[in-house]
């Protein structure tokens, strides 16, 4: 299968504390810098996974950026189709964590890719014309997210909400998505409605399949997900895990579906699950 994907791809650093953080001091931490960023992280899935993946995707031209398509090449996706900005620094996510693991602060400079231009992504039109199937995440700008769909044309075309802040992007282009995947909180900024039962849940995908997707996939967390298409709307339960880590979860979800294309909305569905809780960690025997 040959998927293109384009949205963000950043370095993640995170420093964590080997004591209770001294603030103003020189505390001594372990550090771990890796490959992070929405796209990025659904590309390197699918190509584990084994499908043929093109990245596209904003970078500077630093040392950061190199090491970060380097990464990229490392794991089978194709970089030919980056855009390399001279007057940028690749995006960096750094977070600073208490000897405890918990948060003490995070700093984001990620926007990179709200730099594309318009030239840049239609210079790539036939690596999104040719896929079997586009993601698109939502760190790009709109008029870019609509660029990137028109120039698919009729094939198909898949979204992952990214965030909460940036969901209000796809709003006026939902006519032309097949497939779109959100969390909880995401669908309730989309759809303005409280998705606080089972009823609202599939009231807001119904909102959604009205307003021109194809199918949607709203995941709720241990209460898993729901599915729905023109036709009807499906709950999918979540797996029993021993749960490590919950970070990309939703990006293991959009990968399950993505690679599902041709399977009926419940079979598409419980992928999306079942490889989210494969990425939390084993499942409890």
């Amino acid at each position: 299968m040959h998927i293109t994907v384009i949205g963000a791809a950043n370095i993640d650093i995170k420093a964590k504390s080997k004591a209770k953080i001294i603030p103003g001091g020189s505390n001594p931490a372990e550090v771990r810098i890796t490959a992070g960023g929405v796209a990025r992280n659904i590309a390197s899935m699918l190509a584990i996974k084994g499908a043929q993946v093109d990245l596209i995707t904003a970078a500077g031209d630093d040392p950061l950026g190199a090491l970060l398509q380097e990464s990229c090449r490392g794991l089978g996706i194709n970089t030919d189709a980056w855009i390399i900005k001279n007057n940028m620094s690749t995006g960096v996510r750094l977070a600073t964590l208490e000897n405890d693991g918990g948060l003490y602060a995070g700093f984001n400079a990620t926007t990179v890719p709200e730099s594309i231009k318009t030239a840049e992504i239609t210079k790539h039109k036939e690596i999104i014309r040719k896929a079997d199937l586009l993601i698109l995440d939502l760190n790009l700008t709109e008029k870019i997210l609509g660029v990137a769909l028109d120039l698919r044309g009729e094939r198909v075309k898949m979204v992952d909400a990214v965030s909460v802040e940036k969901v209000p992007r796809i709003a006026g282009l939902l006519d032309k998505i097949d497939l779109i995947k959100l969390n909880r909180l995401e669908a309730e900024r989309l759809t303005g409605i409280n998705l606080d039962t089972k009823e609202r849940v599939k009231q807001a995908c119904y909102n959604l399949v009205g307003r021109g997707v194809t199918r949607v996939f709203i995941t709720l967390g241990i209460a898993g997900a729901c599915a729905a298409d023109r036709n009807h709307a499906i709950f999918v339960p979540a797996l029993p895990v021993a749960m490590q880590n919950a970070a990309g979860a939703g990006d293991a979800f959009s990968v399950g579906i993505a690679l599902n294309i041709d399977k009926d909305l419940r079979s598409q569905a419980e992928h999306g699950v079942a490889l989210a809780a494969e990425h939390l960690k084993k499942l409890v025997r």
